[in-house]
């Protein structure tokens, strides 16, 4: 008799212990209604902050018209080098449709002039060669700033230019600043539009104190003109259209060749049958090495016949 009043209390205590965890267990419930029938957020497209690290790949090399801002890195495809000045090529003859780049976007600082000296040699032809940018007079030692918020690409000397200094800015924009006598950044530095970045000289080809201040595209160098205006020091315009007519192709009757691979020292050659990158080595007095970086090639490269060829 005690046993079985034993086993019906040990029952029922089973019982209250499993009737109670299931009430419990009850009061957690799991609203599935929004997953199965989602609701149409409220938020304003404008509202959302998208991650641009991760950017949707664009296939049009520019940026097209209806779009405000393109980050740098999905113009050049993260192409980043720090040696040359050029990366890529874009061939302007077959640009059917007009592009549009915006020069400031509303969350950077604004433009400032790099130097506030006299323009004392113009972009354009000059003495049998092609002046790639706008000469500034300043003295030695003098500051030079960044046009735009960017990112230092190179920061080294080149032939011709002497000591030099290359910001890519967020938009694609690439300004140049050369025959400078001292580095107040490093590669890979983020800066300010404003902020000091070199000190001026006569570094390189340069006959006097000036900063040599380039701007291009691409790889491709245009008239700063088109941008800046060098006797009030501010911007034209708040975009630059990239057209045939950005480099002078598609002016009427233009007999305009801008070769914008080359630096003022630049040299290149045709290829001819036999040639082999070796060969050209030794003929030209320089190495494989040094003509695979300036073309962007391997050292197997077939070279083909008639093809032009940076040896310098």
């Amino acid at each position: 008799m005690k046993l079985q009043l034993k086993s019906l209390v040990t029952i029922l205590v089973v019982w209250l212990l499993i009737s109670s965890f299931s009430a419990y267990s009850q009061t957690f419930v799991i609203d599935t209604t929004e997953f199965l029938n989602p609701i149409e957020n409220s938020l304003s497209p404008e509202s959302y902050k998208y991650d641009i690290d991760e950017p949707e790949i664009i296939s049009n090399d520019l940026v097209t018209k209806d779009m405000t801002f393109v980050p740098a890195n999905i113009l050049y495809k993260n192409r980043w080098d720090t040696l040359n000045i050029r990366i890529g090529r874009t061939d302007w003859t077959k640009i059917a449709d007009t592009s549009i780049l915006f020069l400031h976007n509303l969350h950077e600082s604004n433009f400032v002039f790099p130097y506030k000296g006299k323009v004392i040699s113009k972009y354009g032809p000059r003495g049998g060669r092609f002046h790639a940018g706008m000469d500034i007079k300043l003295n030695h030692g003098d500051t030079v700033r960044s046009a735009f918020d960017g990112k230092i690409r190179i920061a080294r000397a080149i032939s011709g230019y002497g000591k030099l200094i290359v910001v890519r800015h967020n938009n694609g924009l690439e300004t140049v600043y050369g025959h400078l006598s001292a580095y107040l950044v490093d590669v890979n530095q983020e800066v300010k539009a404003g902020q000091p970045i070199g000190l001026g000289g006569r570094t390189g080809r340069a006959s006097t104190d000036h900063l040599h201040f380039e701007t291009r595209i691409l790889g491709e160098h245009f008239n700063p003109s088109k941008i800046i205006d060098f006797d009030n020091y501010a911007l034209v315009g708040n975009h630059l259209a990239l057209d045939k007519n950005l480099l002078g192709f598609g002016t009427k009757g233009s007999t305009m060749v801008v070769d914008t691979a080359r630096n003022t020292d630049s040299k290149y050659i045709h290829i001819k049958s036999g040639d082999t990158l070796y060969a050209l080595a030794l003929r030209h007095k320089t190495s494989v090495d040094n003509i695979c970086k300036l073309n962007g090639i391997s050292p197997k490269k077939v070279l083909k016949v008639g093809s032009k060829l940076r040896i310098e």
